[in-house]
């Protein structure tokens, strides 16, 4: 893949491919993780749109903020509405357990990452989007910091740490008192590696933390930042919405995170009545080393499914083509849109896309390794157990502590 902007000029226009409105009706709930939608009326907007385009529906919408942790109870329970997100952390062999196949539908032809959710030939989600992992960065924090150009090297980027500290400005938001955001050093893992389907290697190798290795390299990068003073003091409370604030008002000058985060950090910068936030706000592959070309993962956002429970499934189903092909969602949240007949409008992308950086195309974790990574106790993507390495007293004896618990359940 070589294009951030991914389009397909073989589909030139949006096809009215919607369900027949005589097979759509009743109520549906919908549990959706984008809560800033809710706070700003946008599910408003859009479940009025759906009611209008297919009269005798009703879509309750319901936010929930910390979707990981919430929803497997939830879905545990068998009580989880007709449309949600697809786990990411749920082996893919068990989805039909929770979700129904969603084959039928036309997004299967013009949707990307239809294979991630493909199992044994049926279909079970569709992505909002795609996020392209990055740095974000404050423009006008650079400047007030005297950084002319954006690091291309490890080294750079600790220079500009050291930049940005001396100018009273936080260098790179990491978020580890929040928790999930450290997610993002599992996925620096395939960058380090260069390989979208490195995880599948880890089944494997009996030490795959090991300090020169890619999980390693990852974890150490983050432990680095954080030793050398380049992150944010409070490392204990949950201050994400704080950090939006920083980034936006350009307090903080970095964080590593996809292209979804920049929306949020736009509106908590305007909410403090700044102007042309968005201008100030820009992207570049993060450094992982000192060779100049780091890569920059694609990866999809979380998938819509159809919860096997539904009692409107040609509903829920709708809803779904509707919320994904005919509103702005996508590019709201900041993706590249899951819909190749939709094109991005995110100028950071643009941006991002001008350094020209390896592409890599974050692979599907299998059942096995998201199977052993639970039984060794790693909770893959959640971010907290990176958390405690890093603030481990003894980091080596932690590393050393997970690669055990990994070898023993891989039998290595």
């Amino acid at each position: 893949m070589n294009n951030l902007i991914l389009s397909s000029a073989a589909v030139t226009c949006m096809l009215a491919m919607t369900p027949a409105t005589a097979e759509v009706g009743g109520k549906i709930t919908f549990y959706t993780h984008f809560t800033n939608f809710v706070e700003n009326g946008k599910w408003d907007e859009w479940t009025n749109a759906f009611e209008t385009a297919y009269p005798g529906t009703e879509v309750e919408v319901i936010g929930i903020a910390n979707y990981r942790a919430e929803m497997p109870v939830r879905i545990a329970s068998g009580d989880y509405g007709d449309v949600v997100n697809v786990l990411d952390n749920l082996p893919p062999q068990d989805f039909k357990k929770f979700y129904l196949p969603l084959t039928d539908m036309p997004l299967a032809e013009t949707h990307q990452f239809v294979d991630r959710y493909k199992v044994d030939g049926e279909v079970y989600g569709y992505v909002y989007g795609v996020n392209a992992e990055a740095v974000v960065y404050n423009k006008q924090a650079f400047a007030r910091a005297g950084i002319e150009a954006v690091p291309t090297t490890r080294t750079e980027l600790f220079e500009v740490c050291d930049k940005l500290k001396s100018a009273g400005i936080v260098p790179m938001q990491i978020n580890m008192g929040a928790g999930w955001p450290m997610q993002q050093w599992d996925k620096a893992a395939l960058m380090f590696a260069r390989d979208g389907a490195f995880y599948e290697t880890m089944l494997s190798d009996p030490s795959p933390y090991d300090a020169k290795k890619p999980y390693g390299q990852s974890i150490g990068l983050a432990r680095a930042l954080f030793e050398a003073g380049c992150t944010e003091k409070d490392y204990t409370a949950n201050n994400w919405e704080q950090s939006k604030t920083l980034l936006g008002a350009g307090e903080a000058g970095m964080w590593f995170l996809a292209n979804w985060s920049i929306p949020q950090a736009i509106k908590a910068g305007e909410a403090l009545g700044l102007e042309n936030v968005s201008d100030d706000l820009g992207m570049f592959p993060l450094p992982i080393d000192d060779s100049g070309s780091s890569p920059v993962l694609l990866n999809p956002d979380w998938a819509l499914g159809v919860s096997v429970n539904s009692k409107n499934p040609d509903t829920a189903k709708a809803w779904i083509d509707f919320v994904l092909t005919k509103t702005d969602i996508a590019n709201e949240a900041g993706f590249i849109p899951g819909d190749l007949r939709i094109a991005p409008t995110m100028p950071q992308l643009v941006e991002l896309q001008s350094y020209d950086a390896p592409m890599i195309e974050a692979g599907t974790p299998s059942s096995a390794f998201v199977q052993a990574m639970a039984d060794a106790r790693i909770d893959f993507m959640t971010g907290t157990y990176i958390r405690d390495v890093i603030l481990a007293k003894d980091y080596d004896a932690a590393i050393d502590e997970v690669n055990a618990r990994w070898a023993k359940v891989t039998g290595q």
